[in-house]
């Protein structure tokens, strides 16, 4: 358990509802592969939300009761034409909250009634898609609720909060449109356009009932949140994506724009824990200060003892991205569970700060962190020089400025990954993607690197820019994937892991007439050219003796 929640719980939560609407309790986990990781309804992630009833809810292995994070939000700032600072922010709740679940109206507000009823999330394994797709009627019975109720524009069965009937008028979750009217119509056959083999979705705004944790400005951005895992029996099962849309409903044309992950690192055992960060991965990674988890503590069920695992944030997509050109990370922070210049923000500008290369008072990093006459005389830079991260090294490199190789104190860490500066307009919609990954048995202080955690990283990568982000439904059977689906000019087949021996691939309009189709046999990969078929709806059979199998794709 975490040593102390900044003040008491039971104090602080009663302080907040006696001034504000109850906040709620809407939690859900990406639980399809090896990380069982919560996400809730008011921007914040891996905590049950409940101080009062502490449990771990991000963990790995999945199934354990040992914890890779405590907590984690979203954080974004920006400002105005009139060099006004806007912020969104979230901790643990114990000030309130800047988020609240829902879409903002017309007039950029969130009423609490509204909040109510969209305070839920939305989830969708891959089999409910597969079980639905076999189907050759659909009808308010025989549809999973998961596809039936899907929060897709003008869904007259789509539920939120407690079944609350939700009016949904314009784009929310996204779906497969299959006669392009713009309206989700599960009873045609259509369904929720996921990634991965499990999703979650769900939206959260900035401007609420109230803006009670960093006490600023909101600054009026909506935000369509997905989380998604893959369970494929490889290292991207120790994968879980995180993509949000943001759009700005504000009237604000922004600059100085910033977003980013704070995350409350725990390790296990959460006071021997280290922080590093890798720029070219745009990664912020925890790792243990010792090689044995929790030992010095007497060894409690949460830890994990020898050569325990890292746990990392790596930032795949950010404003600013242009093609394979990918912009740098803006800022790597750090903060601890006290109230120095070093500790907890408790006001709009500290948030601000620590998102932008400072600490809480506005010095930069290279001052307080890098000469010898402050707390850490570690690297022995230049105090003036500009510096953006903190612990870029790696701990391996006892040269290099790592926590490891400064022989620091592991402490209850912190960290606040943040993107560089980007101009956020009225009415425009910015993407933030990101994935918490895990290298298993990577080891502390001293003898540790970040070997394992990179290739997990560049895994990540790979698989969101080269496969999942043309992936909108992946049809899983055994080890045959077929994606992407919809697809516009090629369909992948892939045999990964199957014996093929003699197989046939053969394509079929919705009428049944067989298609020619030029089919490209790689080594556990065929690739159909759809190029010359017109848009439509299409069925392919595939048949290699023990696994047959027949999958409605979409070209559009």
């Amino acid at each position: 358990m975490k040593n102390t929640l900044l003040l008491c719980f039971a104090f602080c939560l009663s302080n907040e509802y006696s001034f504000a609407q109850a906040s709620f309790s809407t939690i859900d986990s990406i639980n399809i592969n090896n990380i069982n990781a919560s996400v809730l309804v008011h921007g914040d992630m891996w905590w049950n939300g409940n101080g009062s009833n502490y449990l771990h809810k991000c963990m790995y292995p999945n199934g354990s009761q040992k914890n890779i994070s405590f907590a984690g939000a979203l954080w974004m700032s920006a400002y105005d034409a009139g060099n006004q600072l806007h912020i969104a922010a979230q901790t643990y709740r114990q000030d309130g909250n800047d988020y609240w679940p829902g879409p903002l109206d017309a007039s950029d507000t969130l009423t609490y009634a509204t909040s109510y009823a969209w305070a839920k999330i939305w989830k969708v394994n891959l089999t409910d898609i597969d079980t639905f797709l076999t189907s050759p009627t659909h009808t308010t019975t025989n549809t999973p609720p998961s596809i039936l109720t899907w929060p897709g524009k003008g869904n007259v069965n789509a539920q939120g909060n407690g079944g609350s009937p939700l009016t949904i008028i314009t784009d929310m979750a996204p779906f497969v449109d299959l006669n392009g009217n713009g309206i989700y119509e599960p009873l045609l056959g259509e369904y929720p356009l996921i990634k991965g083999n499990q999703t979650l979705w769900w939206v959260f705004s900035d401007n609420g009932p109230v803006h009670s944790q960093t006490n600023g400005k909101p600054l009026g951005v909506e935000v369509h949140a997905m989380s998604y895992a893959f369970k494929r029996g490889s290292l991207i099962d120790n994968v879980v994506y995180y993509e949000y849309d943001m759009i700005n409903k504000s009237a604000h044309n922004y600059i100085n724009s910033r977003i980013g992950i704070w995350n409350d690192v725990e390790i296990g055992y959460a006071l021997d824990d280290y922080i590093g960060f890798d720029s070219t991965l745009r990664m912020g990674i925890a790792y243990n200060g010792t090689n044995c988890d929790g030992c010095s503590a007497g060894n409690p069920t949460n830890s994990y003892g020898l050569n325990p695992p890292q746990c990392a944030l790596t930032m795949i997509v950010l404003p600013g991205d242009v093609g394979t050109n990918y912009v740098p990370a803006g800022s790597f922070t750090t903060y601890e569970n006290d109230f120095s210049i070093l500790g907890n923000p408790s006001n709009d500008t500290q948030y601000n700060n620590y998102m932008r290369s400072k600490v809480s008072n506005g010095q930069s990093i290279a001052s307080v962190y890098l000469n010898d006459t402050l707390p850490y005389p570690c690297g022995h830079h230049d105090s003036t020089e500009v510096i953006n991260y903190v612990y870029p090294g790696d701990p391996s490199d006892t040269a290099a400025w790592s926590e490891c190789a400064c022989h620091l104190n592991a402490f209850d860490a912190r960290f606040i990954l943040s993107s560089n500066d980007f101009s956020f307009n009225s009415g425009t919609t910015q993407k933030f993607v990101f994935a918490m990954i895990v290298a298993d048995s990577a080891g502390g202080c001293p003898a540790t690197n970040f070997d394992k955690i990179k290739i997990l990283a560049d895994t990540a990568w790979v698989n969101y820019h080269q496969h999942a982000s043309s992936v909108k439904n992946i049809v899983t059977n055994n080890a045959l994937n077929i994606y992407p689906n919809p697809a516009h000019n090629q369909i992948n087949i892939e045999t990964s892991g199957i014996t093929t021996g003699e197989e046939t691939i053969t394509f079929y309009n919705i009428i049944g007439q067989k298609l020619n189709v030029n089919i490209t046999r790689l080594a556990n990969e065929r690739v159909a050219d759809i190029s010359n078929l017109p848009n439509g709806i299409y069925l392919v059979a595939y048949n290699n003796g023990t696994i047959q199998k027949t999958v409605k794709v979409i070209k559009e």
